[in-house]
Order: C-alpha cells, then sequence, then structure tokens
C-alpha cells in the first residue's frame, strides 16, 4: 500500500508537466474593447494596439454604464449584441481569438430574474422528476411487504416500522427533504423484513423468485453500491476476495469507478435538462433513488439561490455562444486540453479575454509597460507558496474542489517547481499566513486564506505575477479603502494576478500546479496559460494583466 501511494504521487507530480502547445496568439488575433465616451478607456485601448502592434481597427468602442457592475437585462439587451455585431461585422472568418476590456468596462454582471424562462423550465424538470422518484419509492415500499406475504415474523425478527413506532407516516404527494429521511428509514425497515420473512420459505423454487425479486427492488433503492456492499461483506479479513464472488466483485467495482468519473464530468458541466437527464440515471444505477432525491434537493437549492451571476469577462468569453445558454452556475471552458480535438470547440466558439485595468489608470496603464520591458530579460525572483497545512501529497483521493484538493496542489506545485527548476521556492504549510517581510523579491505567489483583506507580507519583483485564493479578491479594482487582494497587489507592484467578482467555490481557481507550469515553460501567453487551466466559463473569474505576457519567454528556469 506504502508502495501505491508512492507511485500516485509520483504521477500527480507529473501534473507539472506542461502539455506541448503552440503559443501562436498574435496581436493581430486581439480586439480590444473600450468603453465609448470614456477618455481614458479609449486611450488605453490605443495604446495598448500601439505598444503590441495591434490593429487599430481591432478597437471595439461600445457605450457601457458607468461603475464596476452592470444589470443582467443591460448586459444581455444592451452591451452584448453591440459587441456580437461588432465581431460578426468585423471578424466574419472568427480570426480574433482573444478580447481585452480597458479601463470603464464594467467589472461584474448582476444576477438574472429569478422568474426567468430559462430558470422556471429548468425548476419544473426538477420537480417533475423528484416527484416521479418518490412515487417509485412509495411503490416499492408496498413492494417489500409483499414478498413471502405468509410467513409470520417473531418479535425478534420484525422491525417495527415508522409508522408502528408512531411516528408520522410520510404524506402522499411530493415529500420535503426532512421526510426523505423518514421514507429511507421506512425502506429500509421494509427491506429487512422481507429478508426475513424470503429466509423462512421453506420452497427453494419460491426462495429463489422471491430473493431475485428483492434484489431488483433493493436495487433500483440503493444502486449497485448496495449489491457491491453485499459482496464486501463476504471477504474476509485478510482482504482476499473469495473466487466465487472476485468476478463479479470486479465487475461492479468496475462500473462505480466508470460512473464515478461520468458523475465527475457531468458535475463541472453547466446545469440544463439534458445533462440532469444523464446525470439522475448515473446516480441512479450507482447509489439507486434515494441519492438521486438527495441529489435534485441539493440542485433545487442551487435554483433557489439564483447564481446567475458572473464576472464580465467571463461572460464575455462566451459571446460569440447563441443567445439562452443556461446562466445558472457554469459553463465549461471548452480552451481546455481535454477538448483540444472535440468538436465542441467549434461548435462553442469560446474567446480569451483578459483585462487591462486597476485601481488607477496610470497603473492600468503600467501592466502594458512592465510586462513588455520584463519579458525582454526574463522574470527574476523567489517563489512563494503558502498553504495551510491540511493536504498531504501523497493523498491522492480527496474530493476534486475540496480544501485539501486545493492545500495539496499547493504542494505538488512546490516539489515540482522545486525539483524540475531552478527557481528559488519557499513553501510554508503552516495555517498562518506569509507575514510582513517574509517573502522578499516575490515574483510568482499562489497561497491562501484570507477574505477580503490583503496582507502585505511582498516585496514584488517588477513583473510579478500571483493569486489568492479566496471568495471576493477580485469584486472591485477601485473602491477607495478595499482591502481585496486583487486590488491591494495591483497597488503593490504585481503585474498579473486573478480572482473572483463573487462567490466563485474553490473548484473555479486554476490549480497552481497547472497554471505556473504553463507559465514557467515560456511558450504560452499569459492569457493562454489561464484559459487553458481555468476550469469555467459564465462564472466569477477575472484575469488582470497583459494578454501577451510572457514573463519567461527569455529565461529558461527549466532544470
Amino acid at each position: 500500500m506504502k508502495h501505491l501511494l508512492v507511485i500516485l504521487a509520483v504521477i500527480t507530480l507529473q501534473q507539472l508537466q506542461p502539455l506541448h502547445v503552440r503559443a501562436d496568439l498574435k496581436p493581430e488575433e486581439i480586439a480590444i474593447l473600450a468603453a465609448r465616451g470614456s477618455r481614458g478607456s479609449e486611450r488605453l485601448a490605443e495604446y495598448y494596439a500601439e505598444q503590441r502592434g495591434i490593429p487599430t481597427e481591432n478597437i471595439c468602442s461600445v457605450v457601457m454604464p458607468g461603475g464596476e457592475s452592470i444589470s443582467h437585462e443591460k448586459w444581455r439587451w444592451a452591451v452584448r449584441p453591440e459587441i456580437r455585431k461588432w465581431l460578426l461585422e468585423h471578424d466574419p472568418q472568427r480570426k480574433l481569438r482573444c478580447l481585452v476590456t480597458t479601463w470603464d468596462v464594467p467589472l461584474r454582471i448582476g444576477r438574472d430574474k429569478k422568474d426567468s424562462p430559462i430558470l422556471e423550465r429548468y425548476q419544473k424538470y426538477l420537480q417533475g422528476e423528484r416527484t416521479k422518484r418518490i412515487k417509485l419509492l412509495r411503490n416499492l415500499v408496498t413492494e417489500f411487504g409483499l414478498l413471502a406475504p405468509g410467513m409470520e415474523l417473531t418479535g425478534e425478527e420484525d422491525q417495527e416500522s415508522a409508522t408502528d413506532a408512531g411516528a408520522t407516516p410520510v404524506a402522499e404527494g411530493s415529500a420535503a427533504p426532512a421526510e426523505i429521511k423518514q421514507l429511507q428509514k421506512q425502506l429500509e425497515t421494509e427491506l429487512q423484513n422481507a429478508q426475513a420473512r424470503i429466509r423462512k420459505l421453506t420452497d427453494p423454487q419460491e426462495q429463489q423468485q422471491a430473493a431475485v425479486k428483492l434484489q431488483r427492488y433493493a436495487t433500483i433503492v440503493g444502486g449497485i453500491q448496495i449489491l457491491l456492499e453485499s459482496l464486501q461483506k463476504q471477504i474476509p479479513p485478510d482482504g482476499k476476495v473469495p473466487a466465487n464472488i472476485q468476478g463479479e466483485f470486479e465487475r461492479m467495482r468496475g462500473m462505480l469507478l466508470a460512473y464515478a468519473e461520468l458523475q465527475q464530468r457531468l458535475n463541472r458541466s453547466a446545469p440544463s435538462i439534458e445533462r440532469d437527464a444523464t446525470l439522475l440515471n448515473t446516480l441512479a444505477r450507482t447509489r439507486g433513488i434515494v441519492a438521486s432525491v438527495s441529489w435534485i434537493d441539493e440542485q433545487l437549492k442551487i435554483v433557489r439561490k439564483n447564481e446567475t451571476n458572473s464576472s464580465f469577462d467571463s461572460e464575455l468569453s462566451l459571446v460569440l455562444w447563441p443567445e439562452g445558454y443556461q446562466l445558472l452556475r457554469w459553463q465549461p471552458n471548452y480552451l481546455r486540453p481535454e477538448y483540444d480535438n472535440s468538436q465542441l470547440r467549434d461548435s462553442y466558439p469560446t474567446l480569451m479575454v483578459a483585462r487591462l485595468d486597476g485601481p488607477t489608470l496610470p497603473l492600468a496603464k503600467g501592466l502594458i509597460d512592465t510586462a513588455i520591458k520584463i519579458e525582454k530579460q526574463g522574470l527574476e525572483g523567489k517563489v512563494y507558496l503558502d498553504a495551510r497545512g491540511i493536504g498531504k501529497l501523497d493523498q491522492s483521493n480527496v474530493k476534486l474542489g475540496s480544501y485539501a484538493d486545493y492545500d495539496r496542489a499547493l504542494l505538488i506545485t512546490a516539489k515540482g517547481l522545486q525539483e524540475q527548476t531552478s527557481l528559488d521556492v519557499t513553501l510554508d504549510t503552516k495555517s498562518e499566513l506569509f507575514q510582513p517581510g517574509d517573502c522578499p523579491e516575490a515574483a510568482l505567489y499562489c497561497g491562501w486564506y484570507s477574505l477580503g483583506k490583503y496582507v502585505d507580507a511582498f516585496d514584488w519583483s517588477p513583473g510579478a505575477v500571483g493569486y489568492h485564493l479566496a471568495s471576493g479578491e477580485a469584486t472591485t479594482l477601485r473602491k477607495e479603502g478595499s482591502q481585496v487582494w486583487c486590488k491591494r497587489m495591483l497597488e503593490d507592484g504585481v503585474c498579473a494576478t486573478l480572482g473572483p467578482a463573487f462567490e466563485p467555490y474553490l473548484v473555479a481557481f486554476p490549480r497552481p500546479n497547472e497554471f505556473f507550469a504553463l507559465l514557467i515553460e515560456g511558450d504560452l501567453s499569459l492569457v493562454e496559460c489561464y484559459y487553458r487551466t481555468k476550469p469555467f466559463n459564465s462564472w466569477m473569474m477575472t484575469l488582470i494583466g497583459d494578454p501577451l505576457y510572457r514573463p519567461f519567454a527569455n529565461r529558461t528556469v527549466r532544470k
């Protein structure tokens, strides 16, 4: 077992190796989005075009509302159509690959209306699926009771039902979430009673037929998992699977693993009726109808929460998508490596987006100047990674997107950079954050967790790139006195950073071992590294910095 963990750790460390993709983002493939009528925005757009050799006809000026936030209605009916129209007219061959938002272009898009037709249709679908599943479970309670009906049970054998015990029976109709546990208990009781009655049958054929029915009903309730658990009870303490069940045991375990991978992929895709039909079928097969009802209840909570807001830039990535895609939570990022050979990338054209912005216009302009200067000589400085001590390198089975998962990603990043590059790497695994004076000559940084409260522990090297894993670090870039990390890091001297405009959940961040592996290779531009590693679009993240910046283009750090 110890050797297996070592092998898994080594395999995971190989994630630091970047995929070899050609860096072909060219200046002529970039369009710059400026706020029409904003002198600062239009001048910054012109300056960036001049400095990077971007054709001036690639500047798209659009009327924008004042402030850092825009309503979803204004985005949908005014801003999005104007940008889309400009793209279709100026780029009919779709040669543009990247958009750059500038000063005075909004940072955030608010929620869609709760009574929007898309949300209402989706909620109605979930409620309908839930009602059908509750009805099926109630029918199964009855069916369990009909198995071997003539067999009387003794007091010790008879499991008292919830109703017999004085509990309120589950009402007809669509049971409330609190009542599901009671229904589940009722199913377990009836199942145990049916098992006991079947054991008392004297006719072998009748007993066999009843047992087959029982297994079929139990599988509907608990899925393949309940059958696998039954087989596991037959495995002796030494762990050796008996020959008579080995084939079936391996088959079911393989099915569970395959379904688990499918479910993970589905969970990362956008909520939709089509996705959920597949996901509910997967859940029913693996964990049963009860688990599928619990999942629907969680999904209904998400609908009521109405997480249809996003960062402006993340929604802008999908400006070429047809109107009407699901806004609830996120859409997959089809620019990730797993879609390199997928038709989905062509069917759903996605644009990379980066932002030239900051607390002041001179700071935003400085992002351009510093990037151009540093990439000529190469980024110098040290790497600082601030973990929390809750992840372990050999713990490969952590839940994707969990605290332990991302803490482990920081450990993987540190180990990979230490072993495979000449960079000076400092890893902190204490729960406390780096403190003032701890991080001189900081060139690369990733760490956590201080919500909306920047800790000035860094002396940033010119051209530094870093980001902080917390829930609201790009909620504003302008608000005076705000201590959110993106704003304060820009004020303090970083050249590029990223963060969420609203609560993103941890799984939305680029994994540091993936992002920095691509960045230090020097082949890909900043925006390409970001879009090769960010999981979602139409969600909360935003990248601030020159999209063409390549800090290691002229400095080799790989051993």
